[in-house]
């Protein structure tokens, strides 16, 4: 049977632990070559996320009149708290006069569980505005109850980590690779009569070394990469081949159903947004919804009553009780919930780079330290996978069309190594290997790396390299760190502050 690893413990920057169960001696070999490695190699620092304006969260401006129209309700529903029961019906019964209606009264919306993370996008989407990443403060513990309390490996100023079980916890020669939430509704004010679920058992998982976690992507600009043309990512990959053969870099991409790339996820395992949004109203937050119209557990008949889907196609939003009236005037009241999300995100645009912060250590100004740190950037290989930019083709949302998105991401998957590896197979995502994170907005993250273990960016870096075994290769970032590691103290701070500014 292949090696089971997990990640815990202290990171190699002094940062809060953050309890993952036992140690699996596959990484603690990793960890201790890796501290060998660049105990002494290592003087850049990193103050923690850039202060200021968000940059994100916007949307675009070029959205004409009528896509405009959908902002109110479409933030509204990405905001939107889901309970176990309520109204089926949603209706817009009040106008701005703008077009727009107050979200609050266009959403009445229900079906979390029987299994949930949290109750809503935002809620874990949220930093540095809704549809970023983990936030600060973990909002997880407001969901625990008598019945169901907070795993141990969650922390209360540490991200979001949804859990995952790379083996069936019965019997660890069978693949399991699914999300175990960490909630039920057992224990809630509205908890279904005769709904009783136990919680996953977290702790004999991690005893047995089958315990992995995700923290939540950002969703900025996604609505770019999801237009982005196959053509172009392949030739991408097959571009400076000799550079990144001396680099040890490869890279392959996630095949779809239909042949396209995949580019979405930490594993690249989804194609577009709609789906994934789909996915995540059903797994997360335990909501039925036209791409998964059953629950993901059925096991107590008394949990599962509400009619699914629970999310579905309004086709009444013509009217209440069959009357044609200025209902018609909100056409948003159509789509479920989860089309909702979809357009939210696929409207959201692009993170806006940041002020870079003077290297006045070396007496450098804000244009200077960025310029360089841009350009060790590229000289260290960082970028050979990490891509600056990709052009969208003309686009039937007119905005979205030749628009250069500044992603920093090949989209393509890549080996890590057994440092990073989570033993999760996704398509053609093997157990270490992740999708290239587009780094727009690193610079305003609390926590990095799939499963959010440092909040540190040159641990990151740090985290990136990786030896190999008889399971898994070397890191393909190998040499790219080792080309960091031989930068001057000045030149390494440079990069780290451009990465800062993005």
């Amino acid at each position: 049977m292949a090696e089971k690893k997990i990640w815990h413990g202290e990171s190699k920057r002094g940062l809060p632990s953050r309890a993952r169960g036992l140690l699996g001696l596959g990484f603690l070999g990793c960890w201790v070559l890796t501290v060998g490695v660049f105990a002494s190699a290592q003087t850049a620092t990193d103050p923690g996320p850039r202060t200021g304006t968000a940059g994100a969260g916007s949307f675009q401006s070029g959205l004409t009149t009528n896509e405009k129209n959908f902002e109110p309700p479409i933030a509204g529903q990405f905001d939107q708290a889901f309970s176990v029961t309520g109204t089926p019906a949603c209706y817009c019964t009040t106008s701005t006069g703008t077009g727009s209606c107050a979200p609050q009264t266009c959403q009445s919306q229900f079906g979390l569980g029987p299994r949930f993370n949290s109750n809503s996008c935002a809620s874990c989407h949220a930093q540095p505005a809704p549809g970023g990443s983990s936030p600060s403060s973990n909002p997880v513990f407001g969901f625990a109850n008598p019945s169901n309390t907070v795993p141990s490996f969650e922390q209360a100023n540490g991200p979001v980590l949804v859990p995952r079980f790379p083996y069936q916890i019965s019997d660890l020669s069978v693949p399991d690779g699914l999300v175990h939430q960490l909630f039920t509704i057992t224990g809630r004010s509205d908890n279904l009569p005769g709904c009783t679920l136990t919680q996953p058992n977290f702790t004999q998982a991690g005893s047995q070394g089958n315990l992995v976690f995700r923290q939540p992507l950002p969703t900025f600009g996604d609505g770019y990469i999801e237009i982005i043309e196959n053509t172009d990512i392949l030739n991408n990959l097959n571009s400076n081949l000799a550079q990144k053969q001396a680099y040890g870099i490869g890279g392959a991409a996630n095949i779809a159903d239909d042949g396209s790339i995949s580019r979405l996820g930490w594993k690249a395992q989804w194609r577009a947004i709609l789906p994934a949004a789909g996915a995540e109203e059903n797994v997360e937050m335990g909501v039925t919804n036209e791409m998964f119209p059953t629950e993901t557990d059925q096991s107590n008949p008394s949990c599962v009553t509400n009619p699914v889907p629970e999310d579905y196609t309004n086709y009444a939003y013509t009217g209440v009780n069959g009357q044609v009236s200025t209902y018609t005037n909100f056409p948003w009241n159509f789509p479920e919930g989860a089309d909702r999300d979809a357009i939210f995100i696929r409207f959201l645009e692009q993170p806006t780079p940041g002020t870079c912060i003077a290297d006045t250590a070396f007496g450098e100004t804000a244009a200077q330290t960025c310029s360089n740190g841009q350009q060790q950037f590229k000289s260290a290989g960082c970028a050979l996978c990490h891509t600056v930019s990709y052009t969208t083709p003309a686009g039937s949302i007119p905005s979205m069309g030749h628009i250069k998105a500044y992603l920093y991401s090949d989209l393509l998957l890549h080996h890590m190594g057994p440092c990073l590896a989570d033993n999760v197979v996704q398509g053609v995502a093997q157990g270490d290997m992740w999708r290239t994170p587009p780094l727009w907005n690193v610079g305003q993250r609390y926590w990095f790396l799939h499963d959010g273990r440092t909040n540190n960016i040159v641990t990151a870096i740090e985290d990136h390299y990786c030896t190999g075994n008889s399971q898994y290769p070397i890191s393909e970032a190998n040499q790219v760190v080792t080309k960091f590691n031989g930068l001057s103290a000045q030149n390494q701070q440079d990069l780290i502050n451009f990465l800062r500014s993005l």
